[in-house]
């Protein structure tokens, strides 16, 4: 137990700490002050780390009444309190003890009283110990709860919010939220812990809820940003450790930050249409975008890679060139953005999206021409076109000959 001792008295802290010393070897006093002003001062500093302050009640500048008072109304972790007091003080006893002091030791101390009172001490931080972690995981599952809720049901965020009574969980507008999904399989319980592990010694500032669903995995941290700092630059952390994955030869995805939660409902929905549309066997790292589904890969295999998405475009253009499709079309289908995939369509196919759904219409619209006999205008709306005349002139640039005299040459 770490304790403080607060008095004006310089041999009272002193022969204090020496006695506690004394009769608890697993006990220190780690610091000792004059006056309640100063014991705040460090508290607000070290509270985290304080289990108990013994603390005489009259003093300058800051009374030991005062100082609790203080400690309740300012710090996070309160750590529990003695008041000291002679025989004719016990009004100001009565009022530490409305402060929120546990106990009250009467001067001279003696060491059987000492010995009860740390007993006494040493029993409730057992006791708030317990209760805290059956609060803490009582909040663990209304977290996961929550984001599954937030995931995979209809409803709004209010009434989500509002079922769960999930108002200790404090997710406010100052949050961004980040989401990485991976699908299941018997090692992913030493993998997950790594992983949080590193992104929160990296910046322990960062919450996170962890849950399964289904065949995957979903990973949420959330980072409140009062100081208004760079969150990408934050977030980033998540992206770049996010390598484990590769490194454990499995493929992951990875959600751009947000500060709307219900935004990773739109992005869980994304995911788990890549996942199904995406089966390479090897491991890659895939970034989704908010804005315009704008799909990044990485892994060792860029060529592999291209030719795998490219192929995904052309077979979704061969299933549907009798629509009116456009490259924006395509684009969301195999999640590009638009300048992106047009780059990469020419360089994996050596020709532009438009002359490759052009080439592909006109070839369709041979074999109608020499195996059917259906007008010109029906074989220009079964291969896309809106009108004969569009077609016509689409037709003649490519071949070189109108349809009605490709047709009658042949």
């Amino acid at each position: 137990m770490k304790i403080i001792v607060v008095d004006d008295d310089k041999i009272i802290r002193l022969g204090l700490s020496k006695v506690i010393g004394r009769l608890f070897e697993h006990h220190e006093v780690i610091a000792d002050f004059a006056n309640g002003a100063t014991a705040l001062e460090y508290l607000k500093e070290n509270h985290y780390s304080i289990d108990l302050v013994v603390t005489d009640i009259k003093m300058p500048v800051m009374s030991g009444i005062e100082l609790i008072k203080r400690a309740h109304e300012t710090l996070k972790e309160v750590p529990l309190f003695i008041v000291l007091s002679g025989y004719d003080e016990f009004t100001y006893v009565r009022d530490s003890m409305k402060a929120g002091a546990f106990n009250y030791l009467l001067k001279p101390i003696r060491s059987e009283e000492l010995t009860d009172i740390i007993k006494e001490v040493e029993a409730k931080l057992q006791t708030n110990e317990k209760n805290n972690k059956v609060f803490n995981k009582s909040i663990e599952v209304l977290k996961r709860d929550f984001f599954k809720n937030v995931l995979f049901s209809n409803k709004d965020i209010a009434s989500i919010k509002e079922n769960l009574l999930v108002d200790n969980i404090q997710l406010d507008e100052e949050y961004f939220y980040k989401m990485i999904i991976a699908k299941r399989d018997q090692e992913d319980s030493d993998i997950i812990k790594k992983f949080i592990g590193r992104v929160i010694k990296c910046n322990n500032k960062f919450e996170y809820s962890f849950f399964n669903y289904k065949d995957l995995i979903y990973i949420i941290f959330y980072y409140r940003n009062k100081e208004n700092k760079k969150v990408d630059s934050v977030m980033q952390i998540i992206d770049s450790e996010a390598d484990l994955f590769l490194e454990c030869k499995k493929s992951v995805y990875v959600t751009e930050a947000t500060d709307k939660v219900w935004k990773l409902r739109e992005n869980s929905s994304l995911a788990k249409k890549m996942i199904e549309e995406f089966k390479d066997s090897s491991a890659k790292k895939y970034f989704l975008s908010n804005q315009d589904k704008l799909l990044e890969v990485l892994d060792n295999d860029t060529s592999g890679r291209n030719s795998s998405t490219i192929t995904l475009a052309v077979n979704y253009i061969k299933e549907n060139y009798t629509k009116n499709i456009t490259l924006k079309d395509v684009a969301d289908e195999v999640f590009l953005s638009q300048n992106y995939f047009s780059e990469l369509f020419k360089r994996e196919t050596g020709e532009g999206f438009y002359d490759f759904l052009s080439n592909y219409r006109i070839k369709k619209a041979k074999e109608l021409l020499i195996t059917t006999n259906l007008k010109i205008y029906e074989i220009a709306q079964l291969v896309g076109y809106n009108d004969s005349i569009t077609f016509g002139r689409a037709f003649k640039k490519l071949t070189g000959v109108t349809p009605n005299n490709y047709r009658g040459k042949d």
